[in-house]
């Protein structure tokens, strides 16, 4: 049973990835992540309160079973519709050029070592603590919503250069002092020019 979970569920994350193709453009990145990481911090409480039943064996053991199960699918296709595809575009397009390359690489590593580090830490902390895991990401997952709310920018429909001044205008002190030197440099150059 646990392999046809599986199948199940790889295919139904498959299916789930193609999604974001026709939504990251239209909806924009940061409504995609703020409602999928809500979505997917309801969906890790609600799995909580399911395990919990089930490793209680309270008398809906059955039906949290199903229900658990369900939820693995509507955790799946919130984090393929919001996340899996963002993660890797929004680096990309916030980095200026020059910091492009190595940004997406340290982006990249940062994304792959992190799934690593989940995918080892998972068996043991549902062996250890069980339900209390689910409630681990879940809170992991609600405090992502402000985060991203306050301090990311939307991209959707912007230019790289629209993007480097949306970063400029927002009062960081890196991106002000790059912007600085390219007015000073571009006055440099007009004065030359003369």
């Amino acid at each position: 049973m646990a392999g046809l979970m599986s199948g199940f569920l790889n295919t139904w994350f498959f299916i789930a990835s193609f999604i974001p193709y026709f939504l990251i453009d239209r909806v924009g990145r940061r409504p995609l992540l703020i409602s999928m990481l809500s979505l997917m911090a309801a969906v890790m409480a609600v799995q909580a309160a399911l395990i919990y039943q089930v490793q209680h064996n309270t008398p809906l053991v059955k039906t949290a079973g199903i229900g658990a199960s369900a939820m693995l699918f509507a955790y799946l296709g919130a984090f393929a519709v919001g996340f899996q595809s963002t993660v890797w575009v929004y680096p990309a397009e916030i980095l200026p050029l020059r910091l492009r390359q190595r940004g997406s690489s340290i982006s990249t590593a940062s994304n792959w070592i992190f799934n690593y580090m989940i995918v080892q830490i998972i068996p043991p902390s549902i062996q250890n603590i069980g339900w209390g895991t689910y409630v681990i990401f879940a809170v992991f997952n609600a405090c992502w919503v402000p985060c991203i709310y306050f301090f990311y920018p939307e991209t959707k429909g912007l230019q790289l250069e629209e993007i480097d001044d949306l970063f400029a205008k927002s009062g960081n002190l890196a991106a002000l002092v790059e912007q600085d030197d390219k007015t000073v440099m571009a006055s440099h150059v007009e004065e030359t020019q003369v």
